[in-house]
């Protein structure tokens, strides 16, 4: 179970100003609002921008004289500083350094790795979870977070939104592969992406109350698919036509800007079977004024359209979990792609 983040203003620097020791992971924009405020200082700063696995190895080599039982290690940032962070200090263990404290920031709440105890790392340009990683305490800085540029914050939201999509993915294989399905867990996943758009005005002007809406979606979100044993209830096919479009341009993307994105081809190839309706979820998207367009997400057209040629063999090669993409029922031909990428046109 993640554990429950601690609400606040500059709660971060409160916090910071006690600890005796700590590595700080982070990134230049976060580190330059909080340092000035500091009265102490990190013994190392890590600036990493990079979740490759050789790069986080050479990484912790480059850290580990300095590393010992009763220090902190703090990431502050956005998913890659506390994932670096995260995978710092579950290397540091399996060294033998058991007296070590996670501590994690966000800065910003554009993905919900913050609350996840499993670290994505990147290895030949796939995504993969190595290890668990559990902090001892999320600070949530109010100051810090609405520091941040806002659509980057109501990106955040795709993370969890993708309940949408994916209880659809879920619906389809539980009657074309008789998928293990539970009501219960289905329904509470539905509620939290109901509430989340009940919570729309409060997220598009990233208060105080649409940040903690946002916090608690992740971490109900994160709670429930602990608890079920995979993340089967948010992530679907507007996961993994994100996976399969990465492979193809080996590029960076807002994360919830190009989920976002997806939510609506995985919506709009679900047809009958979409536990959501595409209207609904589109015009949720344009109320908290985040923008999900091609252009926003810097993909040209024909890298989509090349994506869409290539995601149904995707998924089968990366064994990913049933979805739209493995149905008998979809035919994602030529025609059907011209369709998709019209429609996306006019998000």
């Amino acid at each position: 179970m993640p554990i429950r983040p601690i609400y606040g203003n500059w709660n971060s620097v409160d916090f910071l100003d006690k600890i005796d020791k700590y590595i700080l992971c982070t990134m230049e924009e976060p580190w330059e609002i909080i340092k000035p405020k500091l009265s102490k200082f990190p013994i190392k700063t890590i600036f990493n921008k990079y979740m490759d696995i050789n790069h986080l190895r050479l990484t912790y080599n480059n850290s580990e004289a300095i590393i010992e039982d009763s220090i902190a290690i703090v990431g502050i940032g956005g998913g890659t500083a506390c994932d670096t962070a995260k995978y710092l200090t579950w290397k540091s263990k399996k060294q033998g350094h058991t007296d070590i404290d996670l501590i994690l920031i966000p800065s910003i709440i554009s993905v919900d790795a913050f609350l996840c105890s499993s670290i994505a790392v990147r290895d030949n340009n796939k995504v993969n979870y190595i290890g668990d990683s559990y902090p001892e305490k999320i600070l949530i800085d109010y100051e810090l977070i609405k520091s941040a540029p806002k659509f980057l914050n109501r990106a955040g939201v795709s993370d969890t939104i993708s309940i949408t999509s994916a209880l659809g993915d879920w619906l389809i294989s539980r009657k074309q592969t008789n998928e293990r399905f539970d009501k219960t867990v289905f329904n509470e996943a539905k509620k939290i992406a109901i509430d989340l758009m009940d919570a729309r005005n409060k997220i598009r002007d990233v208060s105080e109350e649409g940040i903690k809406a946002l916090i608690e979606g992740f971490f109900r979100e994160v709670d429930l698919c602990e608890k079920w044993g995979n993340a089967r209830p948010e992530e679907g096919s507007e996961h993994f036509l994100a996976y399969c479009i990465e492979s193809i341009t080996h590029d960076h993307y807002i994360h919830g800007q190009l989920i976002g994105m997806n939510i609506l081809i995985s919506l709009y190839l679900q047809d009958k079977m979409a536990e959501f309706s595409i209207d609904e979820i589109r015009q949720f998207f344009s109320d908290i004024k985040l923008d999900i367009s091609p252009q926003s997400n810097k993909i040209p057209l024909e890298v989509l359209r090349e994506a869409l040629n290539s995601v149904e063999k995707y998924v089968k090669n990366e064994n990913l979990m049933y979805s739209i993409y493995n149905s008998p029922n979809l035919k994602l031909d030529d025609k059907k792609i011209d369709e998709i990428i019209q429609f996306i046109k006019t998000i």
